[in-house]
């Protein structure tokens, strides 16, 4: 089958903005698709294209405060991030009777936060590089620290002169993400962790945990921690073993789709009116 992208185009006058896109498929599972934090949806492209390629209808949402500038992202917090993607939910449910969400890090909180949300329209879940929990003391003590009136204005801003977590280079360097995370947006993101921390056992549908083998942003324990949380009896993990953390776009980004359209292609062979995969 053939897929076609639909993008949303930002104004001529504006800013160059990542956009979200859809991708036509004729299967009753449509998956959502969700990406990661200081990212764009360009993260979850080749996903969505293999996705499509498959017959799964896509739609791949663009976080508010993301895809523009760093400033953007540091008037939000993590219910702005949720609207977004509720949403996408919403206008992707329009054509499809059954609904899948895929996320790549903030994305796969976001995803069980949907999940636990609204039971009954998810029915199943792609999780990659899940952050439930970040090491460091620093990350530990940071709400803290960010009360400190000039801690809070020296670091406001955060660099990230490495780029994004991706063992490719050519990926890495082609990435639109930021290049620099605001100190209130972190601050955000930990809270939004603590929350789904505290509702992941009421998440029961079908999972696949996939993390990269070398992540340095998010710990490889977070795999297990996510496997023994999750509350659903179908769960399956793979470990990418040449990728780091952002998995959709690193080396091993076509065994993540292959995983991802088998998986799914399952977990819709289940559901009522269902079908093989193909």
């Amino acid at each position: 089958m053939r897929s076609r992208c639909v993008p949303t185009l930002a104004p001529a006058d504006s800013a160059p903005t990542a956009e979200g896109f859809a991708l036509a498929g004729s299967r009753p599972l449509g998956c959502l698709l969700i990406h990661g934090f200081t990212a764009t949806p360009d993260e979850m492209r080749p996903l969505g294209e293999a996705l499509a390629a498959r017959g799964f209808p896509v739609r791949a949402v663009r976080l508010a405060g993301h895809g523009t500038e760093v400033a953007d992202l540091a008037g939000t917090r993590w219910t702005d991030w949720f609207a977004s993607v509720a949403e996408g939910a919403d206008r992707l449910h329009r054509d499809v009777p059954a609904l899948a969400v895929a996320g790549m890090s903030l994305g796969a909180l976001l995803a069980l936060h949907l999940a636990a949300a609204r039971p009954t329209e998810v029915a199943a879940l792609v999780l990659c590089g899940t952050p439930l929990r970040l090491s460091g003391a620093g990350l530990r003590w940071l709400p803290l620290l960010a009360r400190i009136p000039w801690i809070a204005r020296r670091w406001a801003t955060i660099p990230k002169p490495g780029g994004p977590d991706i063992a490719d280079p050519a990926v890495r360097a082609a990435s639109r993400s930021y290049r620099a995370m605001p100190l209130s947006a972190v601050l955000e993101l930990l809270r939004f962790q603590a929350v789904v921390r505290g509702e992941i056992g009421r998440v029961t549908q079908p999972a696949l945990l996939l993390h990269g083998r070398h992540d340095h942003s998010v710990p490889l324990a977070n795999l297990e921690l996510a496997r023994r949380s999750l509350g659903s009896r179908l769960i399956e993990s793979h470990v990418l073993e040449r990728s780091w953390h952002v998995v959709t776009l690193d080396y091993d980004r076509d065994e993540v789709a292959r995983l991802a359209a088998d998986f799914l292609g399952r977990v819709e062979a289940r559901l009522p009116g269902g079908r093989a995969a193909r």
